[in-house]
């Protein structure tokens, strides 16, 4: 007669050994998973070990040194010498030249200017009586050589305005050129003018002749003008005499002719100044005139 109970118990075989089986399979994928973890690990501490790089010898060695400092310098590149280290211009040996002083190399200066700056009035008894409306503060840029500059901007304190003006002078020993203008008052209630003032002195064989011309404007046009000449010649070692004369003309032609004549003598720190002029308004036929004279000592 059969057993009843046969059949369980192979049944509770098979399913032990199955067990078995499953067990080994996730124990032989978890040691799996431990080796691929240590790999990365290890990959990941060596790429942060910093590489121990082998040092460089960039020593020169003293015969290549000798051998160098004994090599002659072609001034005059050829194809016989270029197995010479050729170009640097001298005859001496590359020791030589890294053994000399260089010469210091000079400077030469382009537009340059210089800053300005002041106040006016600067003296100080005048500034003591002087009111708040006669002070102004000047800044500028200055520029000196074979042309000279200036560009000046003055500035008012009571009422606040500016004016600017402007210089531009050549001389070739000879002859000399100016043009000079100016612009302003800006601010407060005043109109402003325009100015634009050119001379010319040149000297000659007998003296100096000088030659001036004015222009004037306001927001409205021209206002008014002015043109001069004279002539500046020595009379004596110490004396000198001068002759000038000027036309004033405005929209409308010329309106005055004044004239001046005068000497001036300068020796051993004494100065005496003499001189006449008058001025006719040519629309009314007026004359006026006066005479002045001069005289300084110096202790």
């Amino acid at each position: 007669m059969t057993d009843a109970s046969s059949g369980v118990s192979g049944s509770d075989s098979s399913q032990n050994a199955q067990n078995a089986a499953n067990q080994a399979a996730e124990t032989a994928a978890a040691e799996r998973a431990a080796a691929d973890k240590a790999a990365a690990e290890a990959a990941a501490a060596a790429a942060l070990n910093a590489v121990q790089a082998t040092p460089v010898d960039l020593s020169v060695s003293p015969t290549a040194i000798s051998q160098l400092s004994a090599m002659t310098v072609d001034t005059a590149p050829s194809l016989p010498s270029l197995q010479t280290l050729g170009g640097v211009p001298t005859a001496a040996t590359y020791a030589d030249i890294a053994q000399a002083t260089p010469a210091t190399p000079a400077v030469t200066e382009y537009n340059a200017w210089a800053a300005s700056f002041s106040i006016t009035p600067n003296d100080p008894a005048t500034v003591e009586t002087a009111p708040l409306s006669a002070f102004s503060f000047n800044v500028g840029l200055n520029h000196v050589g074979d042309l000279n500059a200036s560009i000046e901007a003055r500035m008012g304190i009571a009422p606040a305005q500016v004016t600017f003006a402007g210089k531009l002078s050549y001389t070739d020993g000879i002859t000399s050129y100016s043009l000079s203008g100016v612009a302003g008052p800006f601010g407060g209630v005043a109109d402003p003018n325009y100015g634009l003032t050119a001379e010319l002195s040149k000297q000659l064989d007998f003296g100096k002749l000088e030659a001036s011309l004015n222009l004037n404007a306001n927001p409205d046009g021209f206002t008014n003008g002015r043109v001069a000449t004279g002539v500046t010649a020595p009379l004596s070692d110490n004396w000198n005499g001068y002759a000038r004369v000027g036309v004033g003309f405005d929209r409308n032609g010329a309106n005055s002719i004044d004239g001046t004549i005068g000497a001036d003598y300068n020796a051993g720190g004494t100065s005496l100044g003499v001189s006449g002029s008058g001025r006719v308004d040519t629309r009314t036929g007026d004359v006026s005139g006066g005479a002045k004279f001069n005289l300084g000592i110096k202790f």
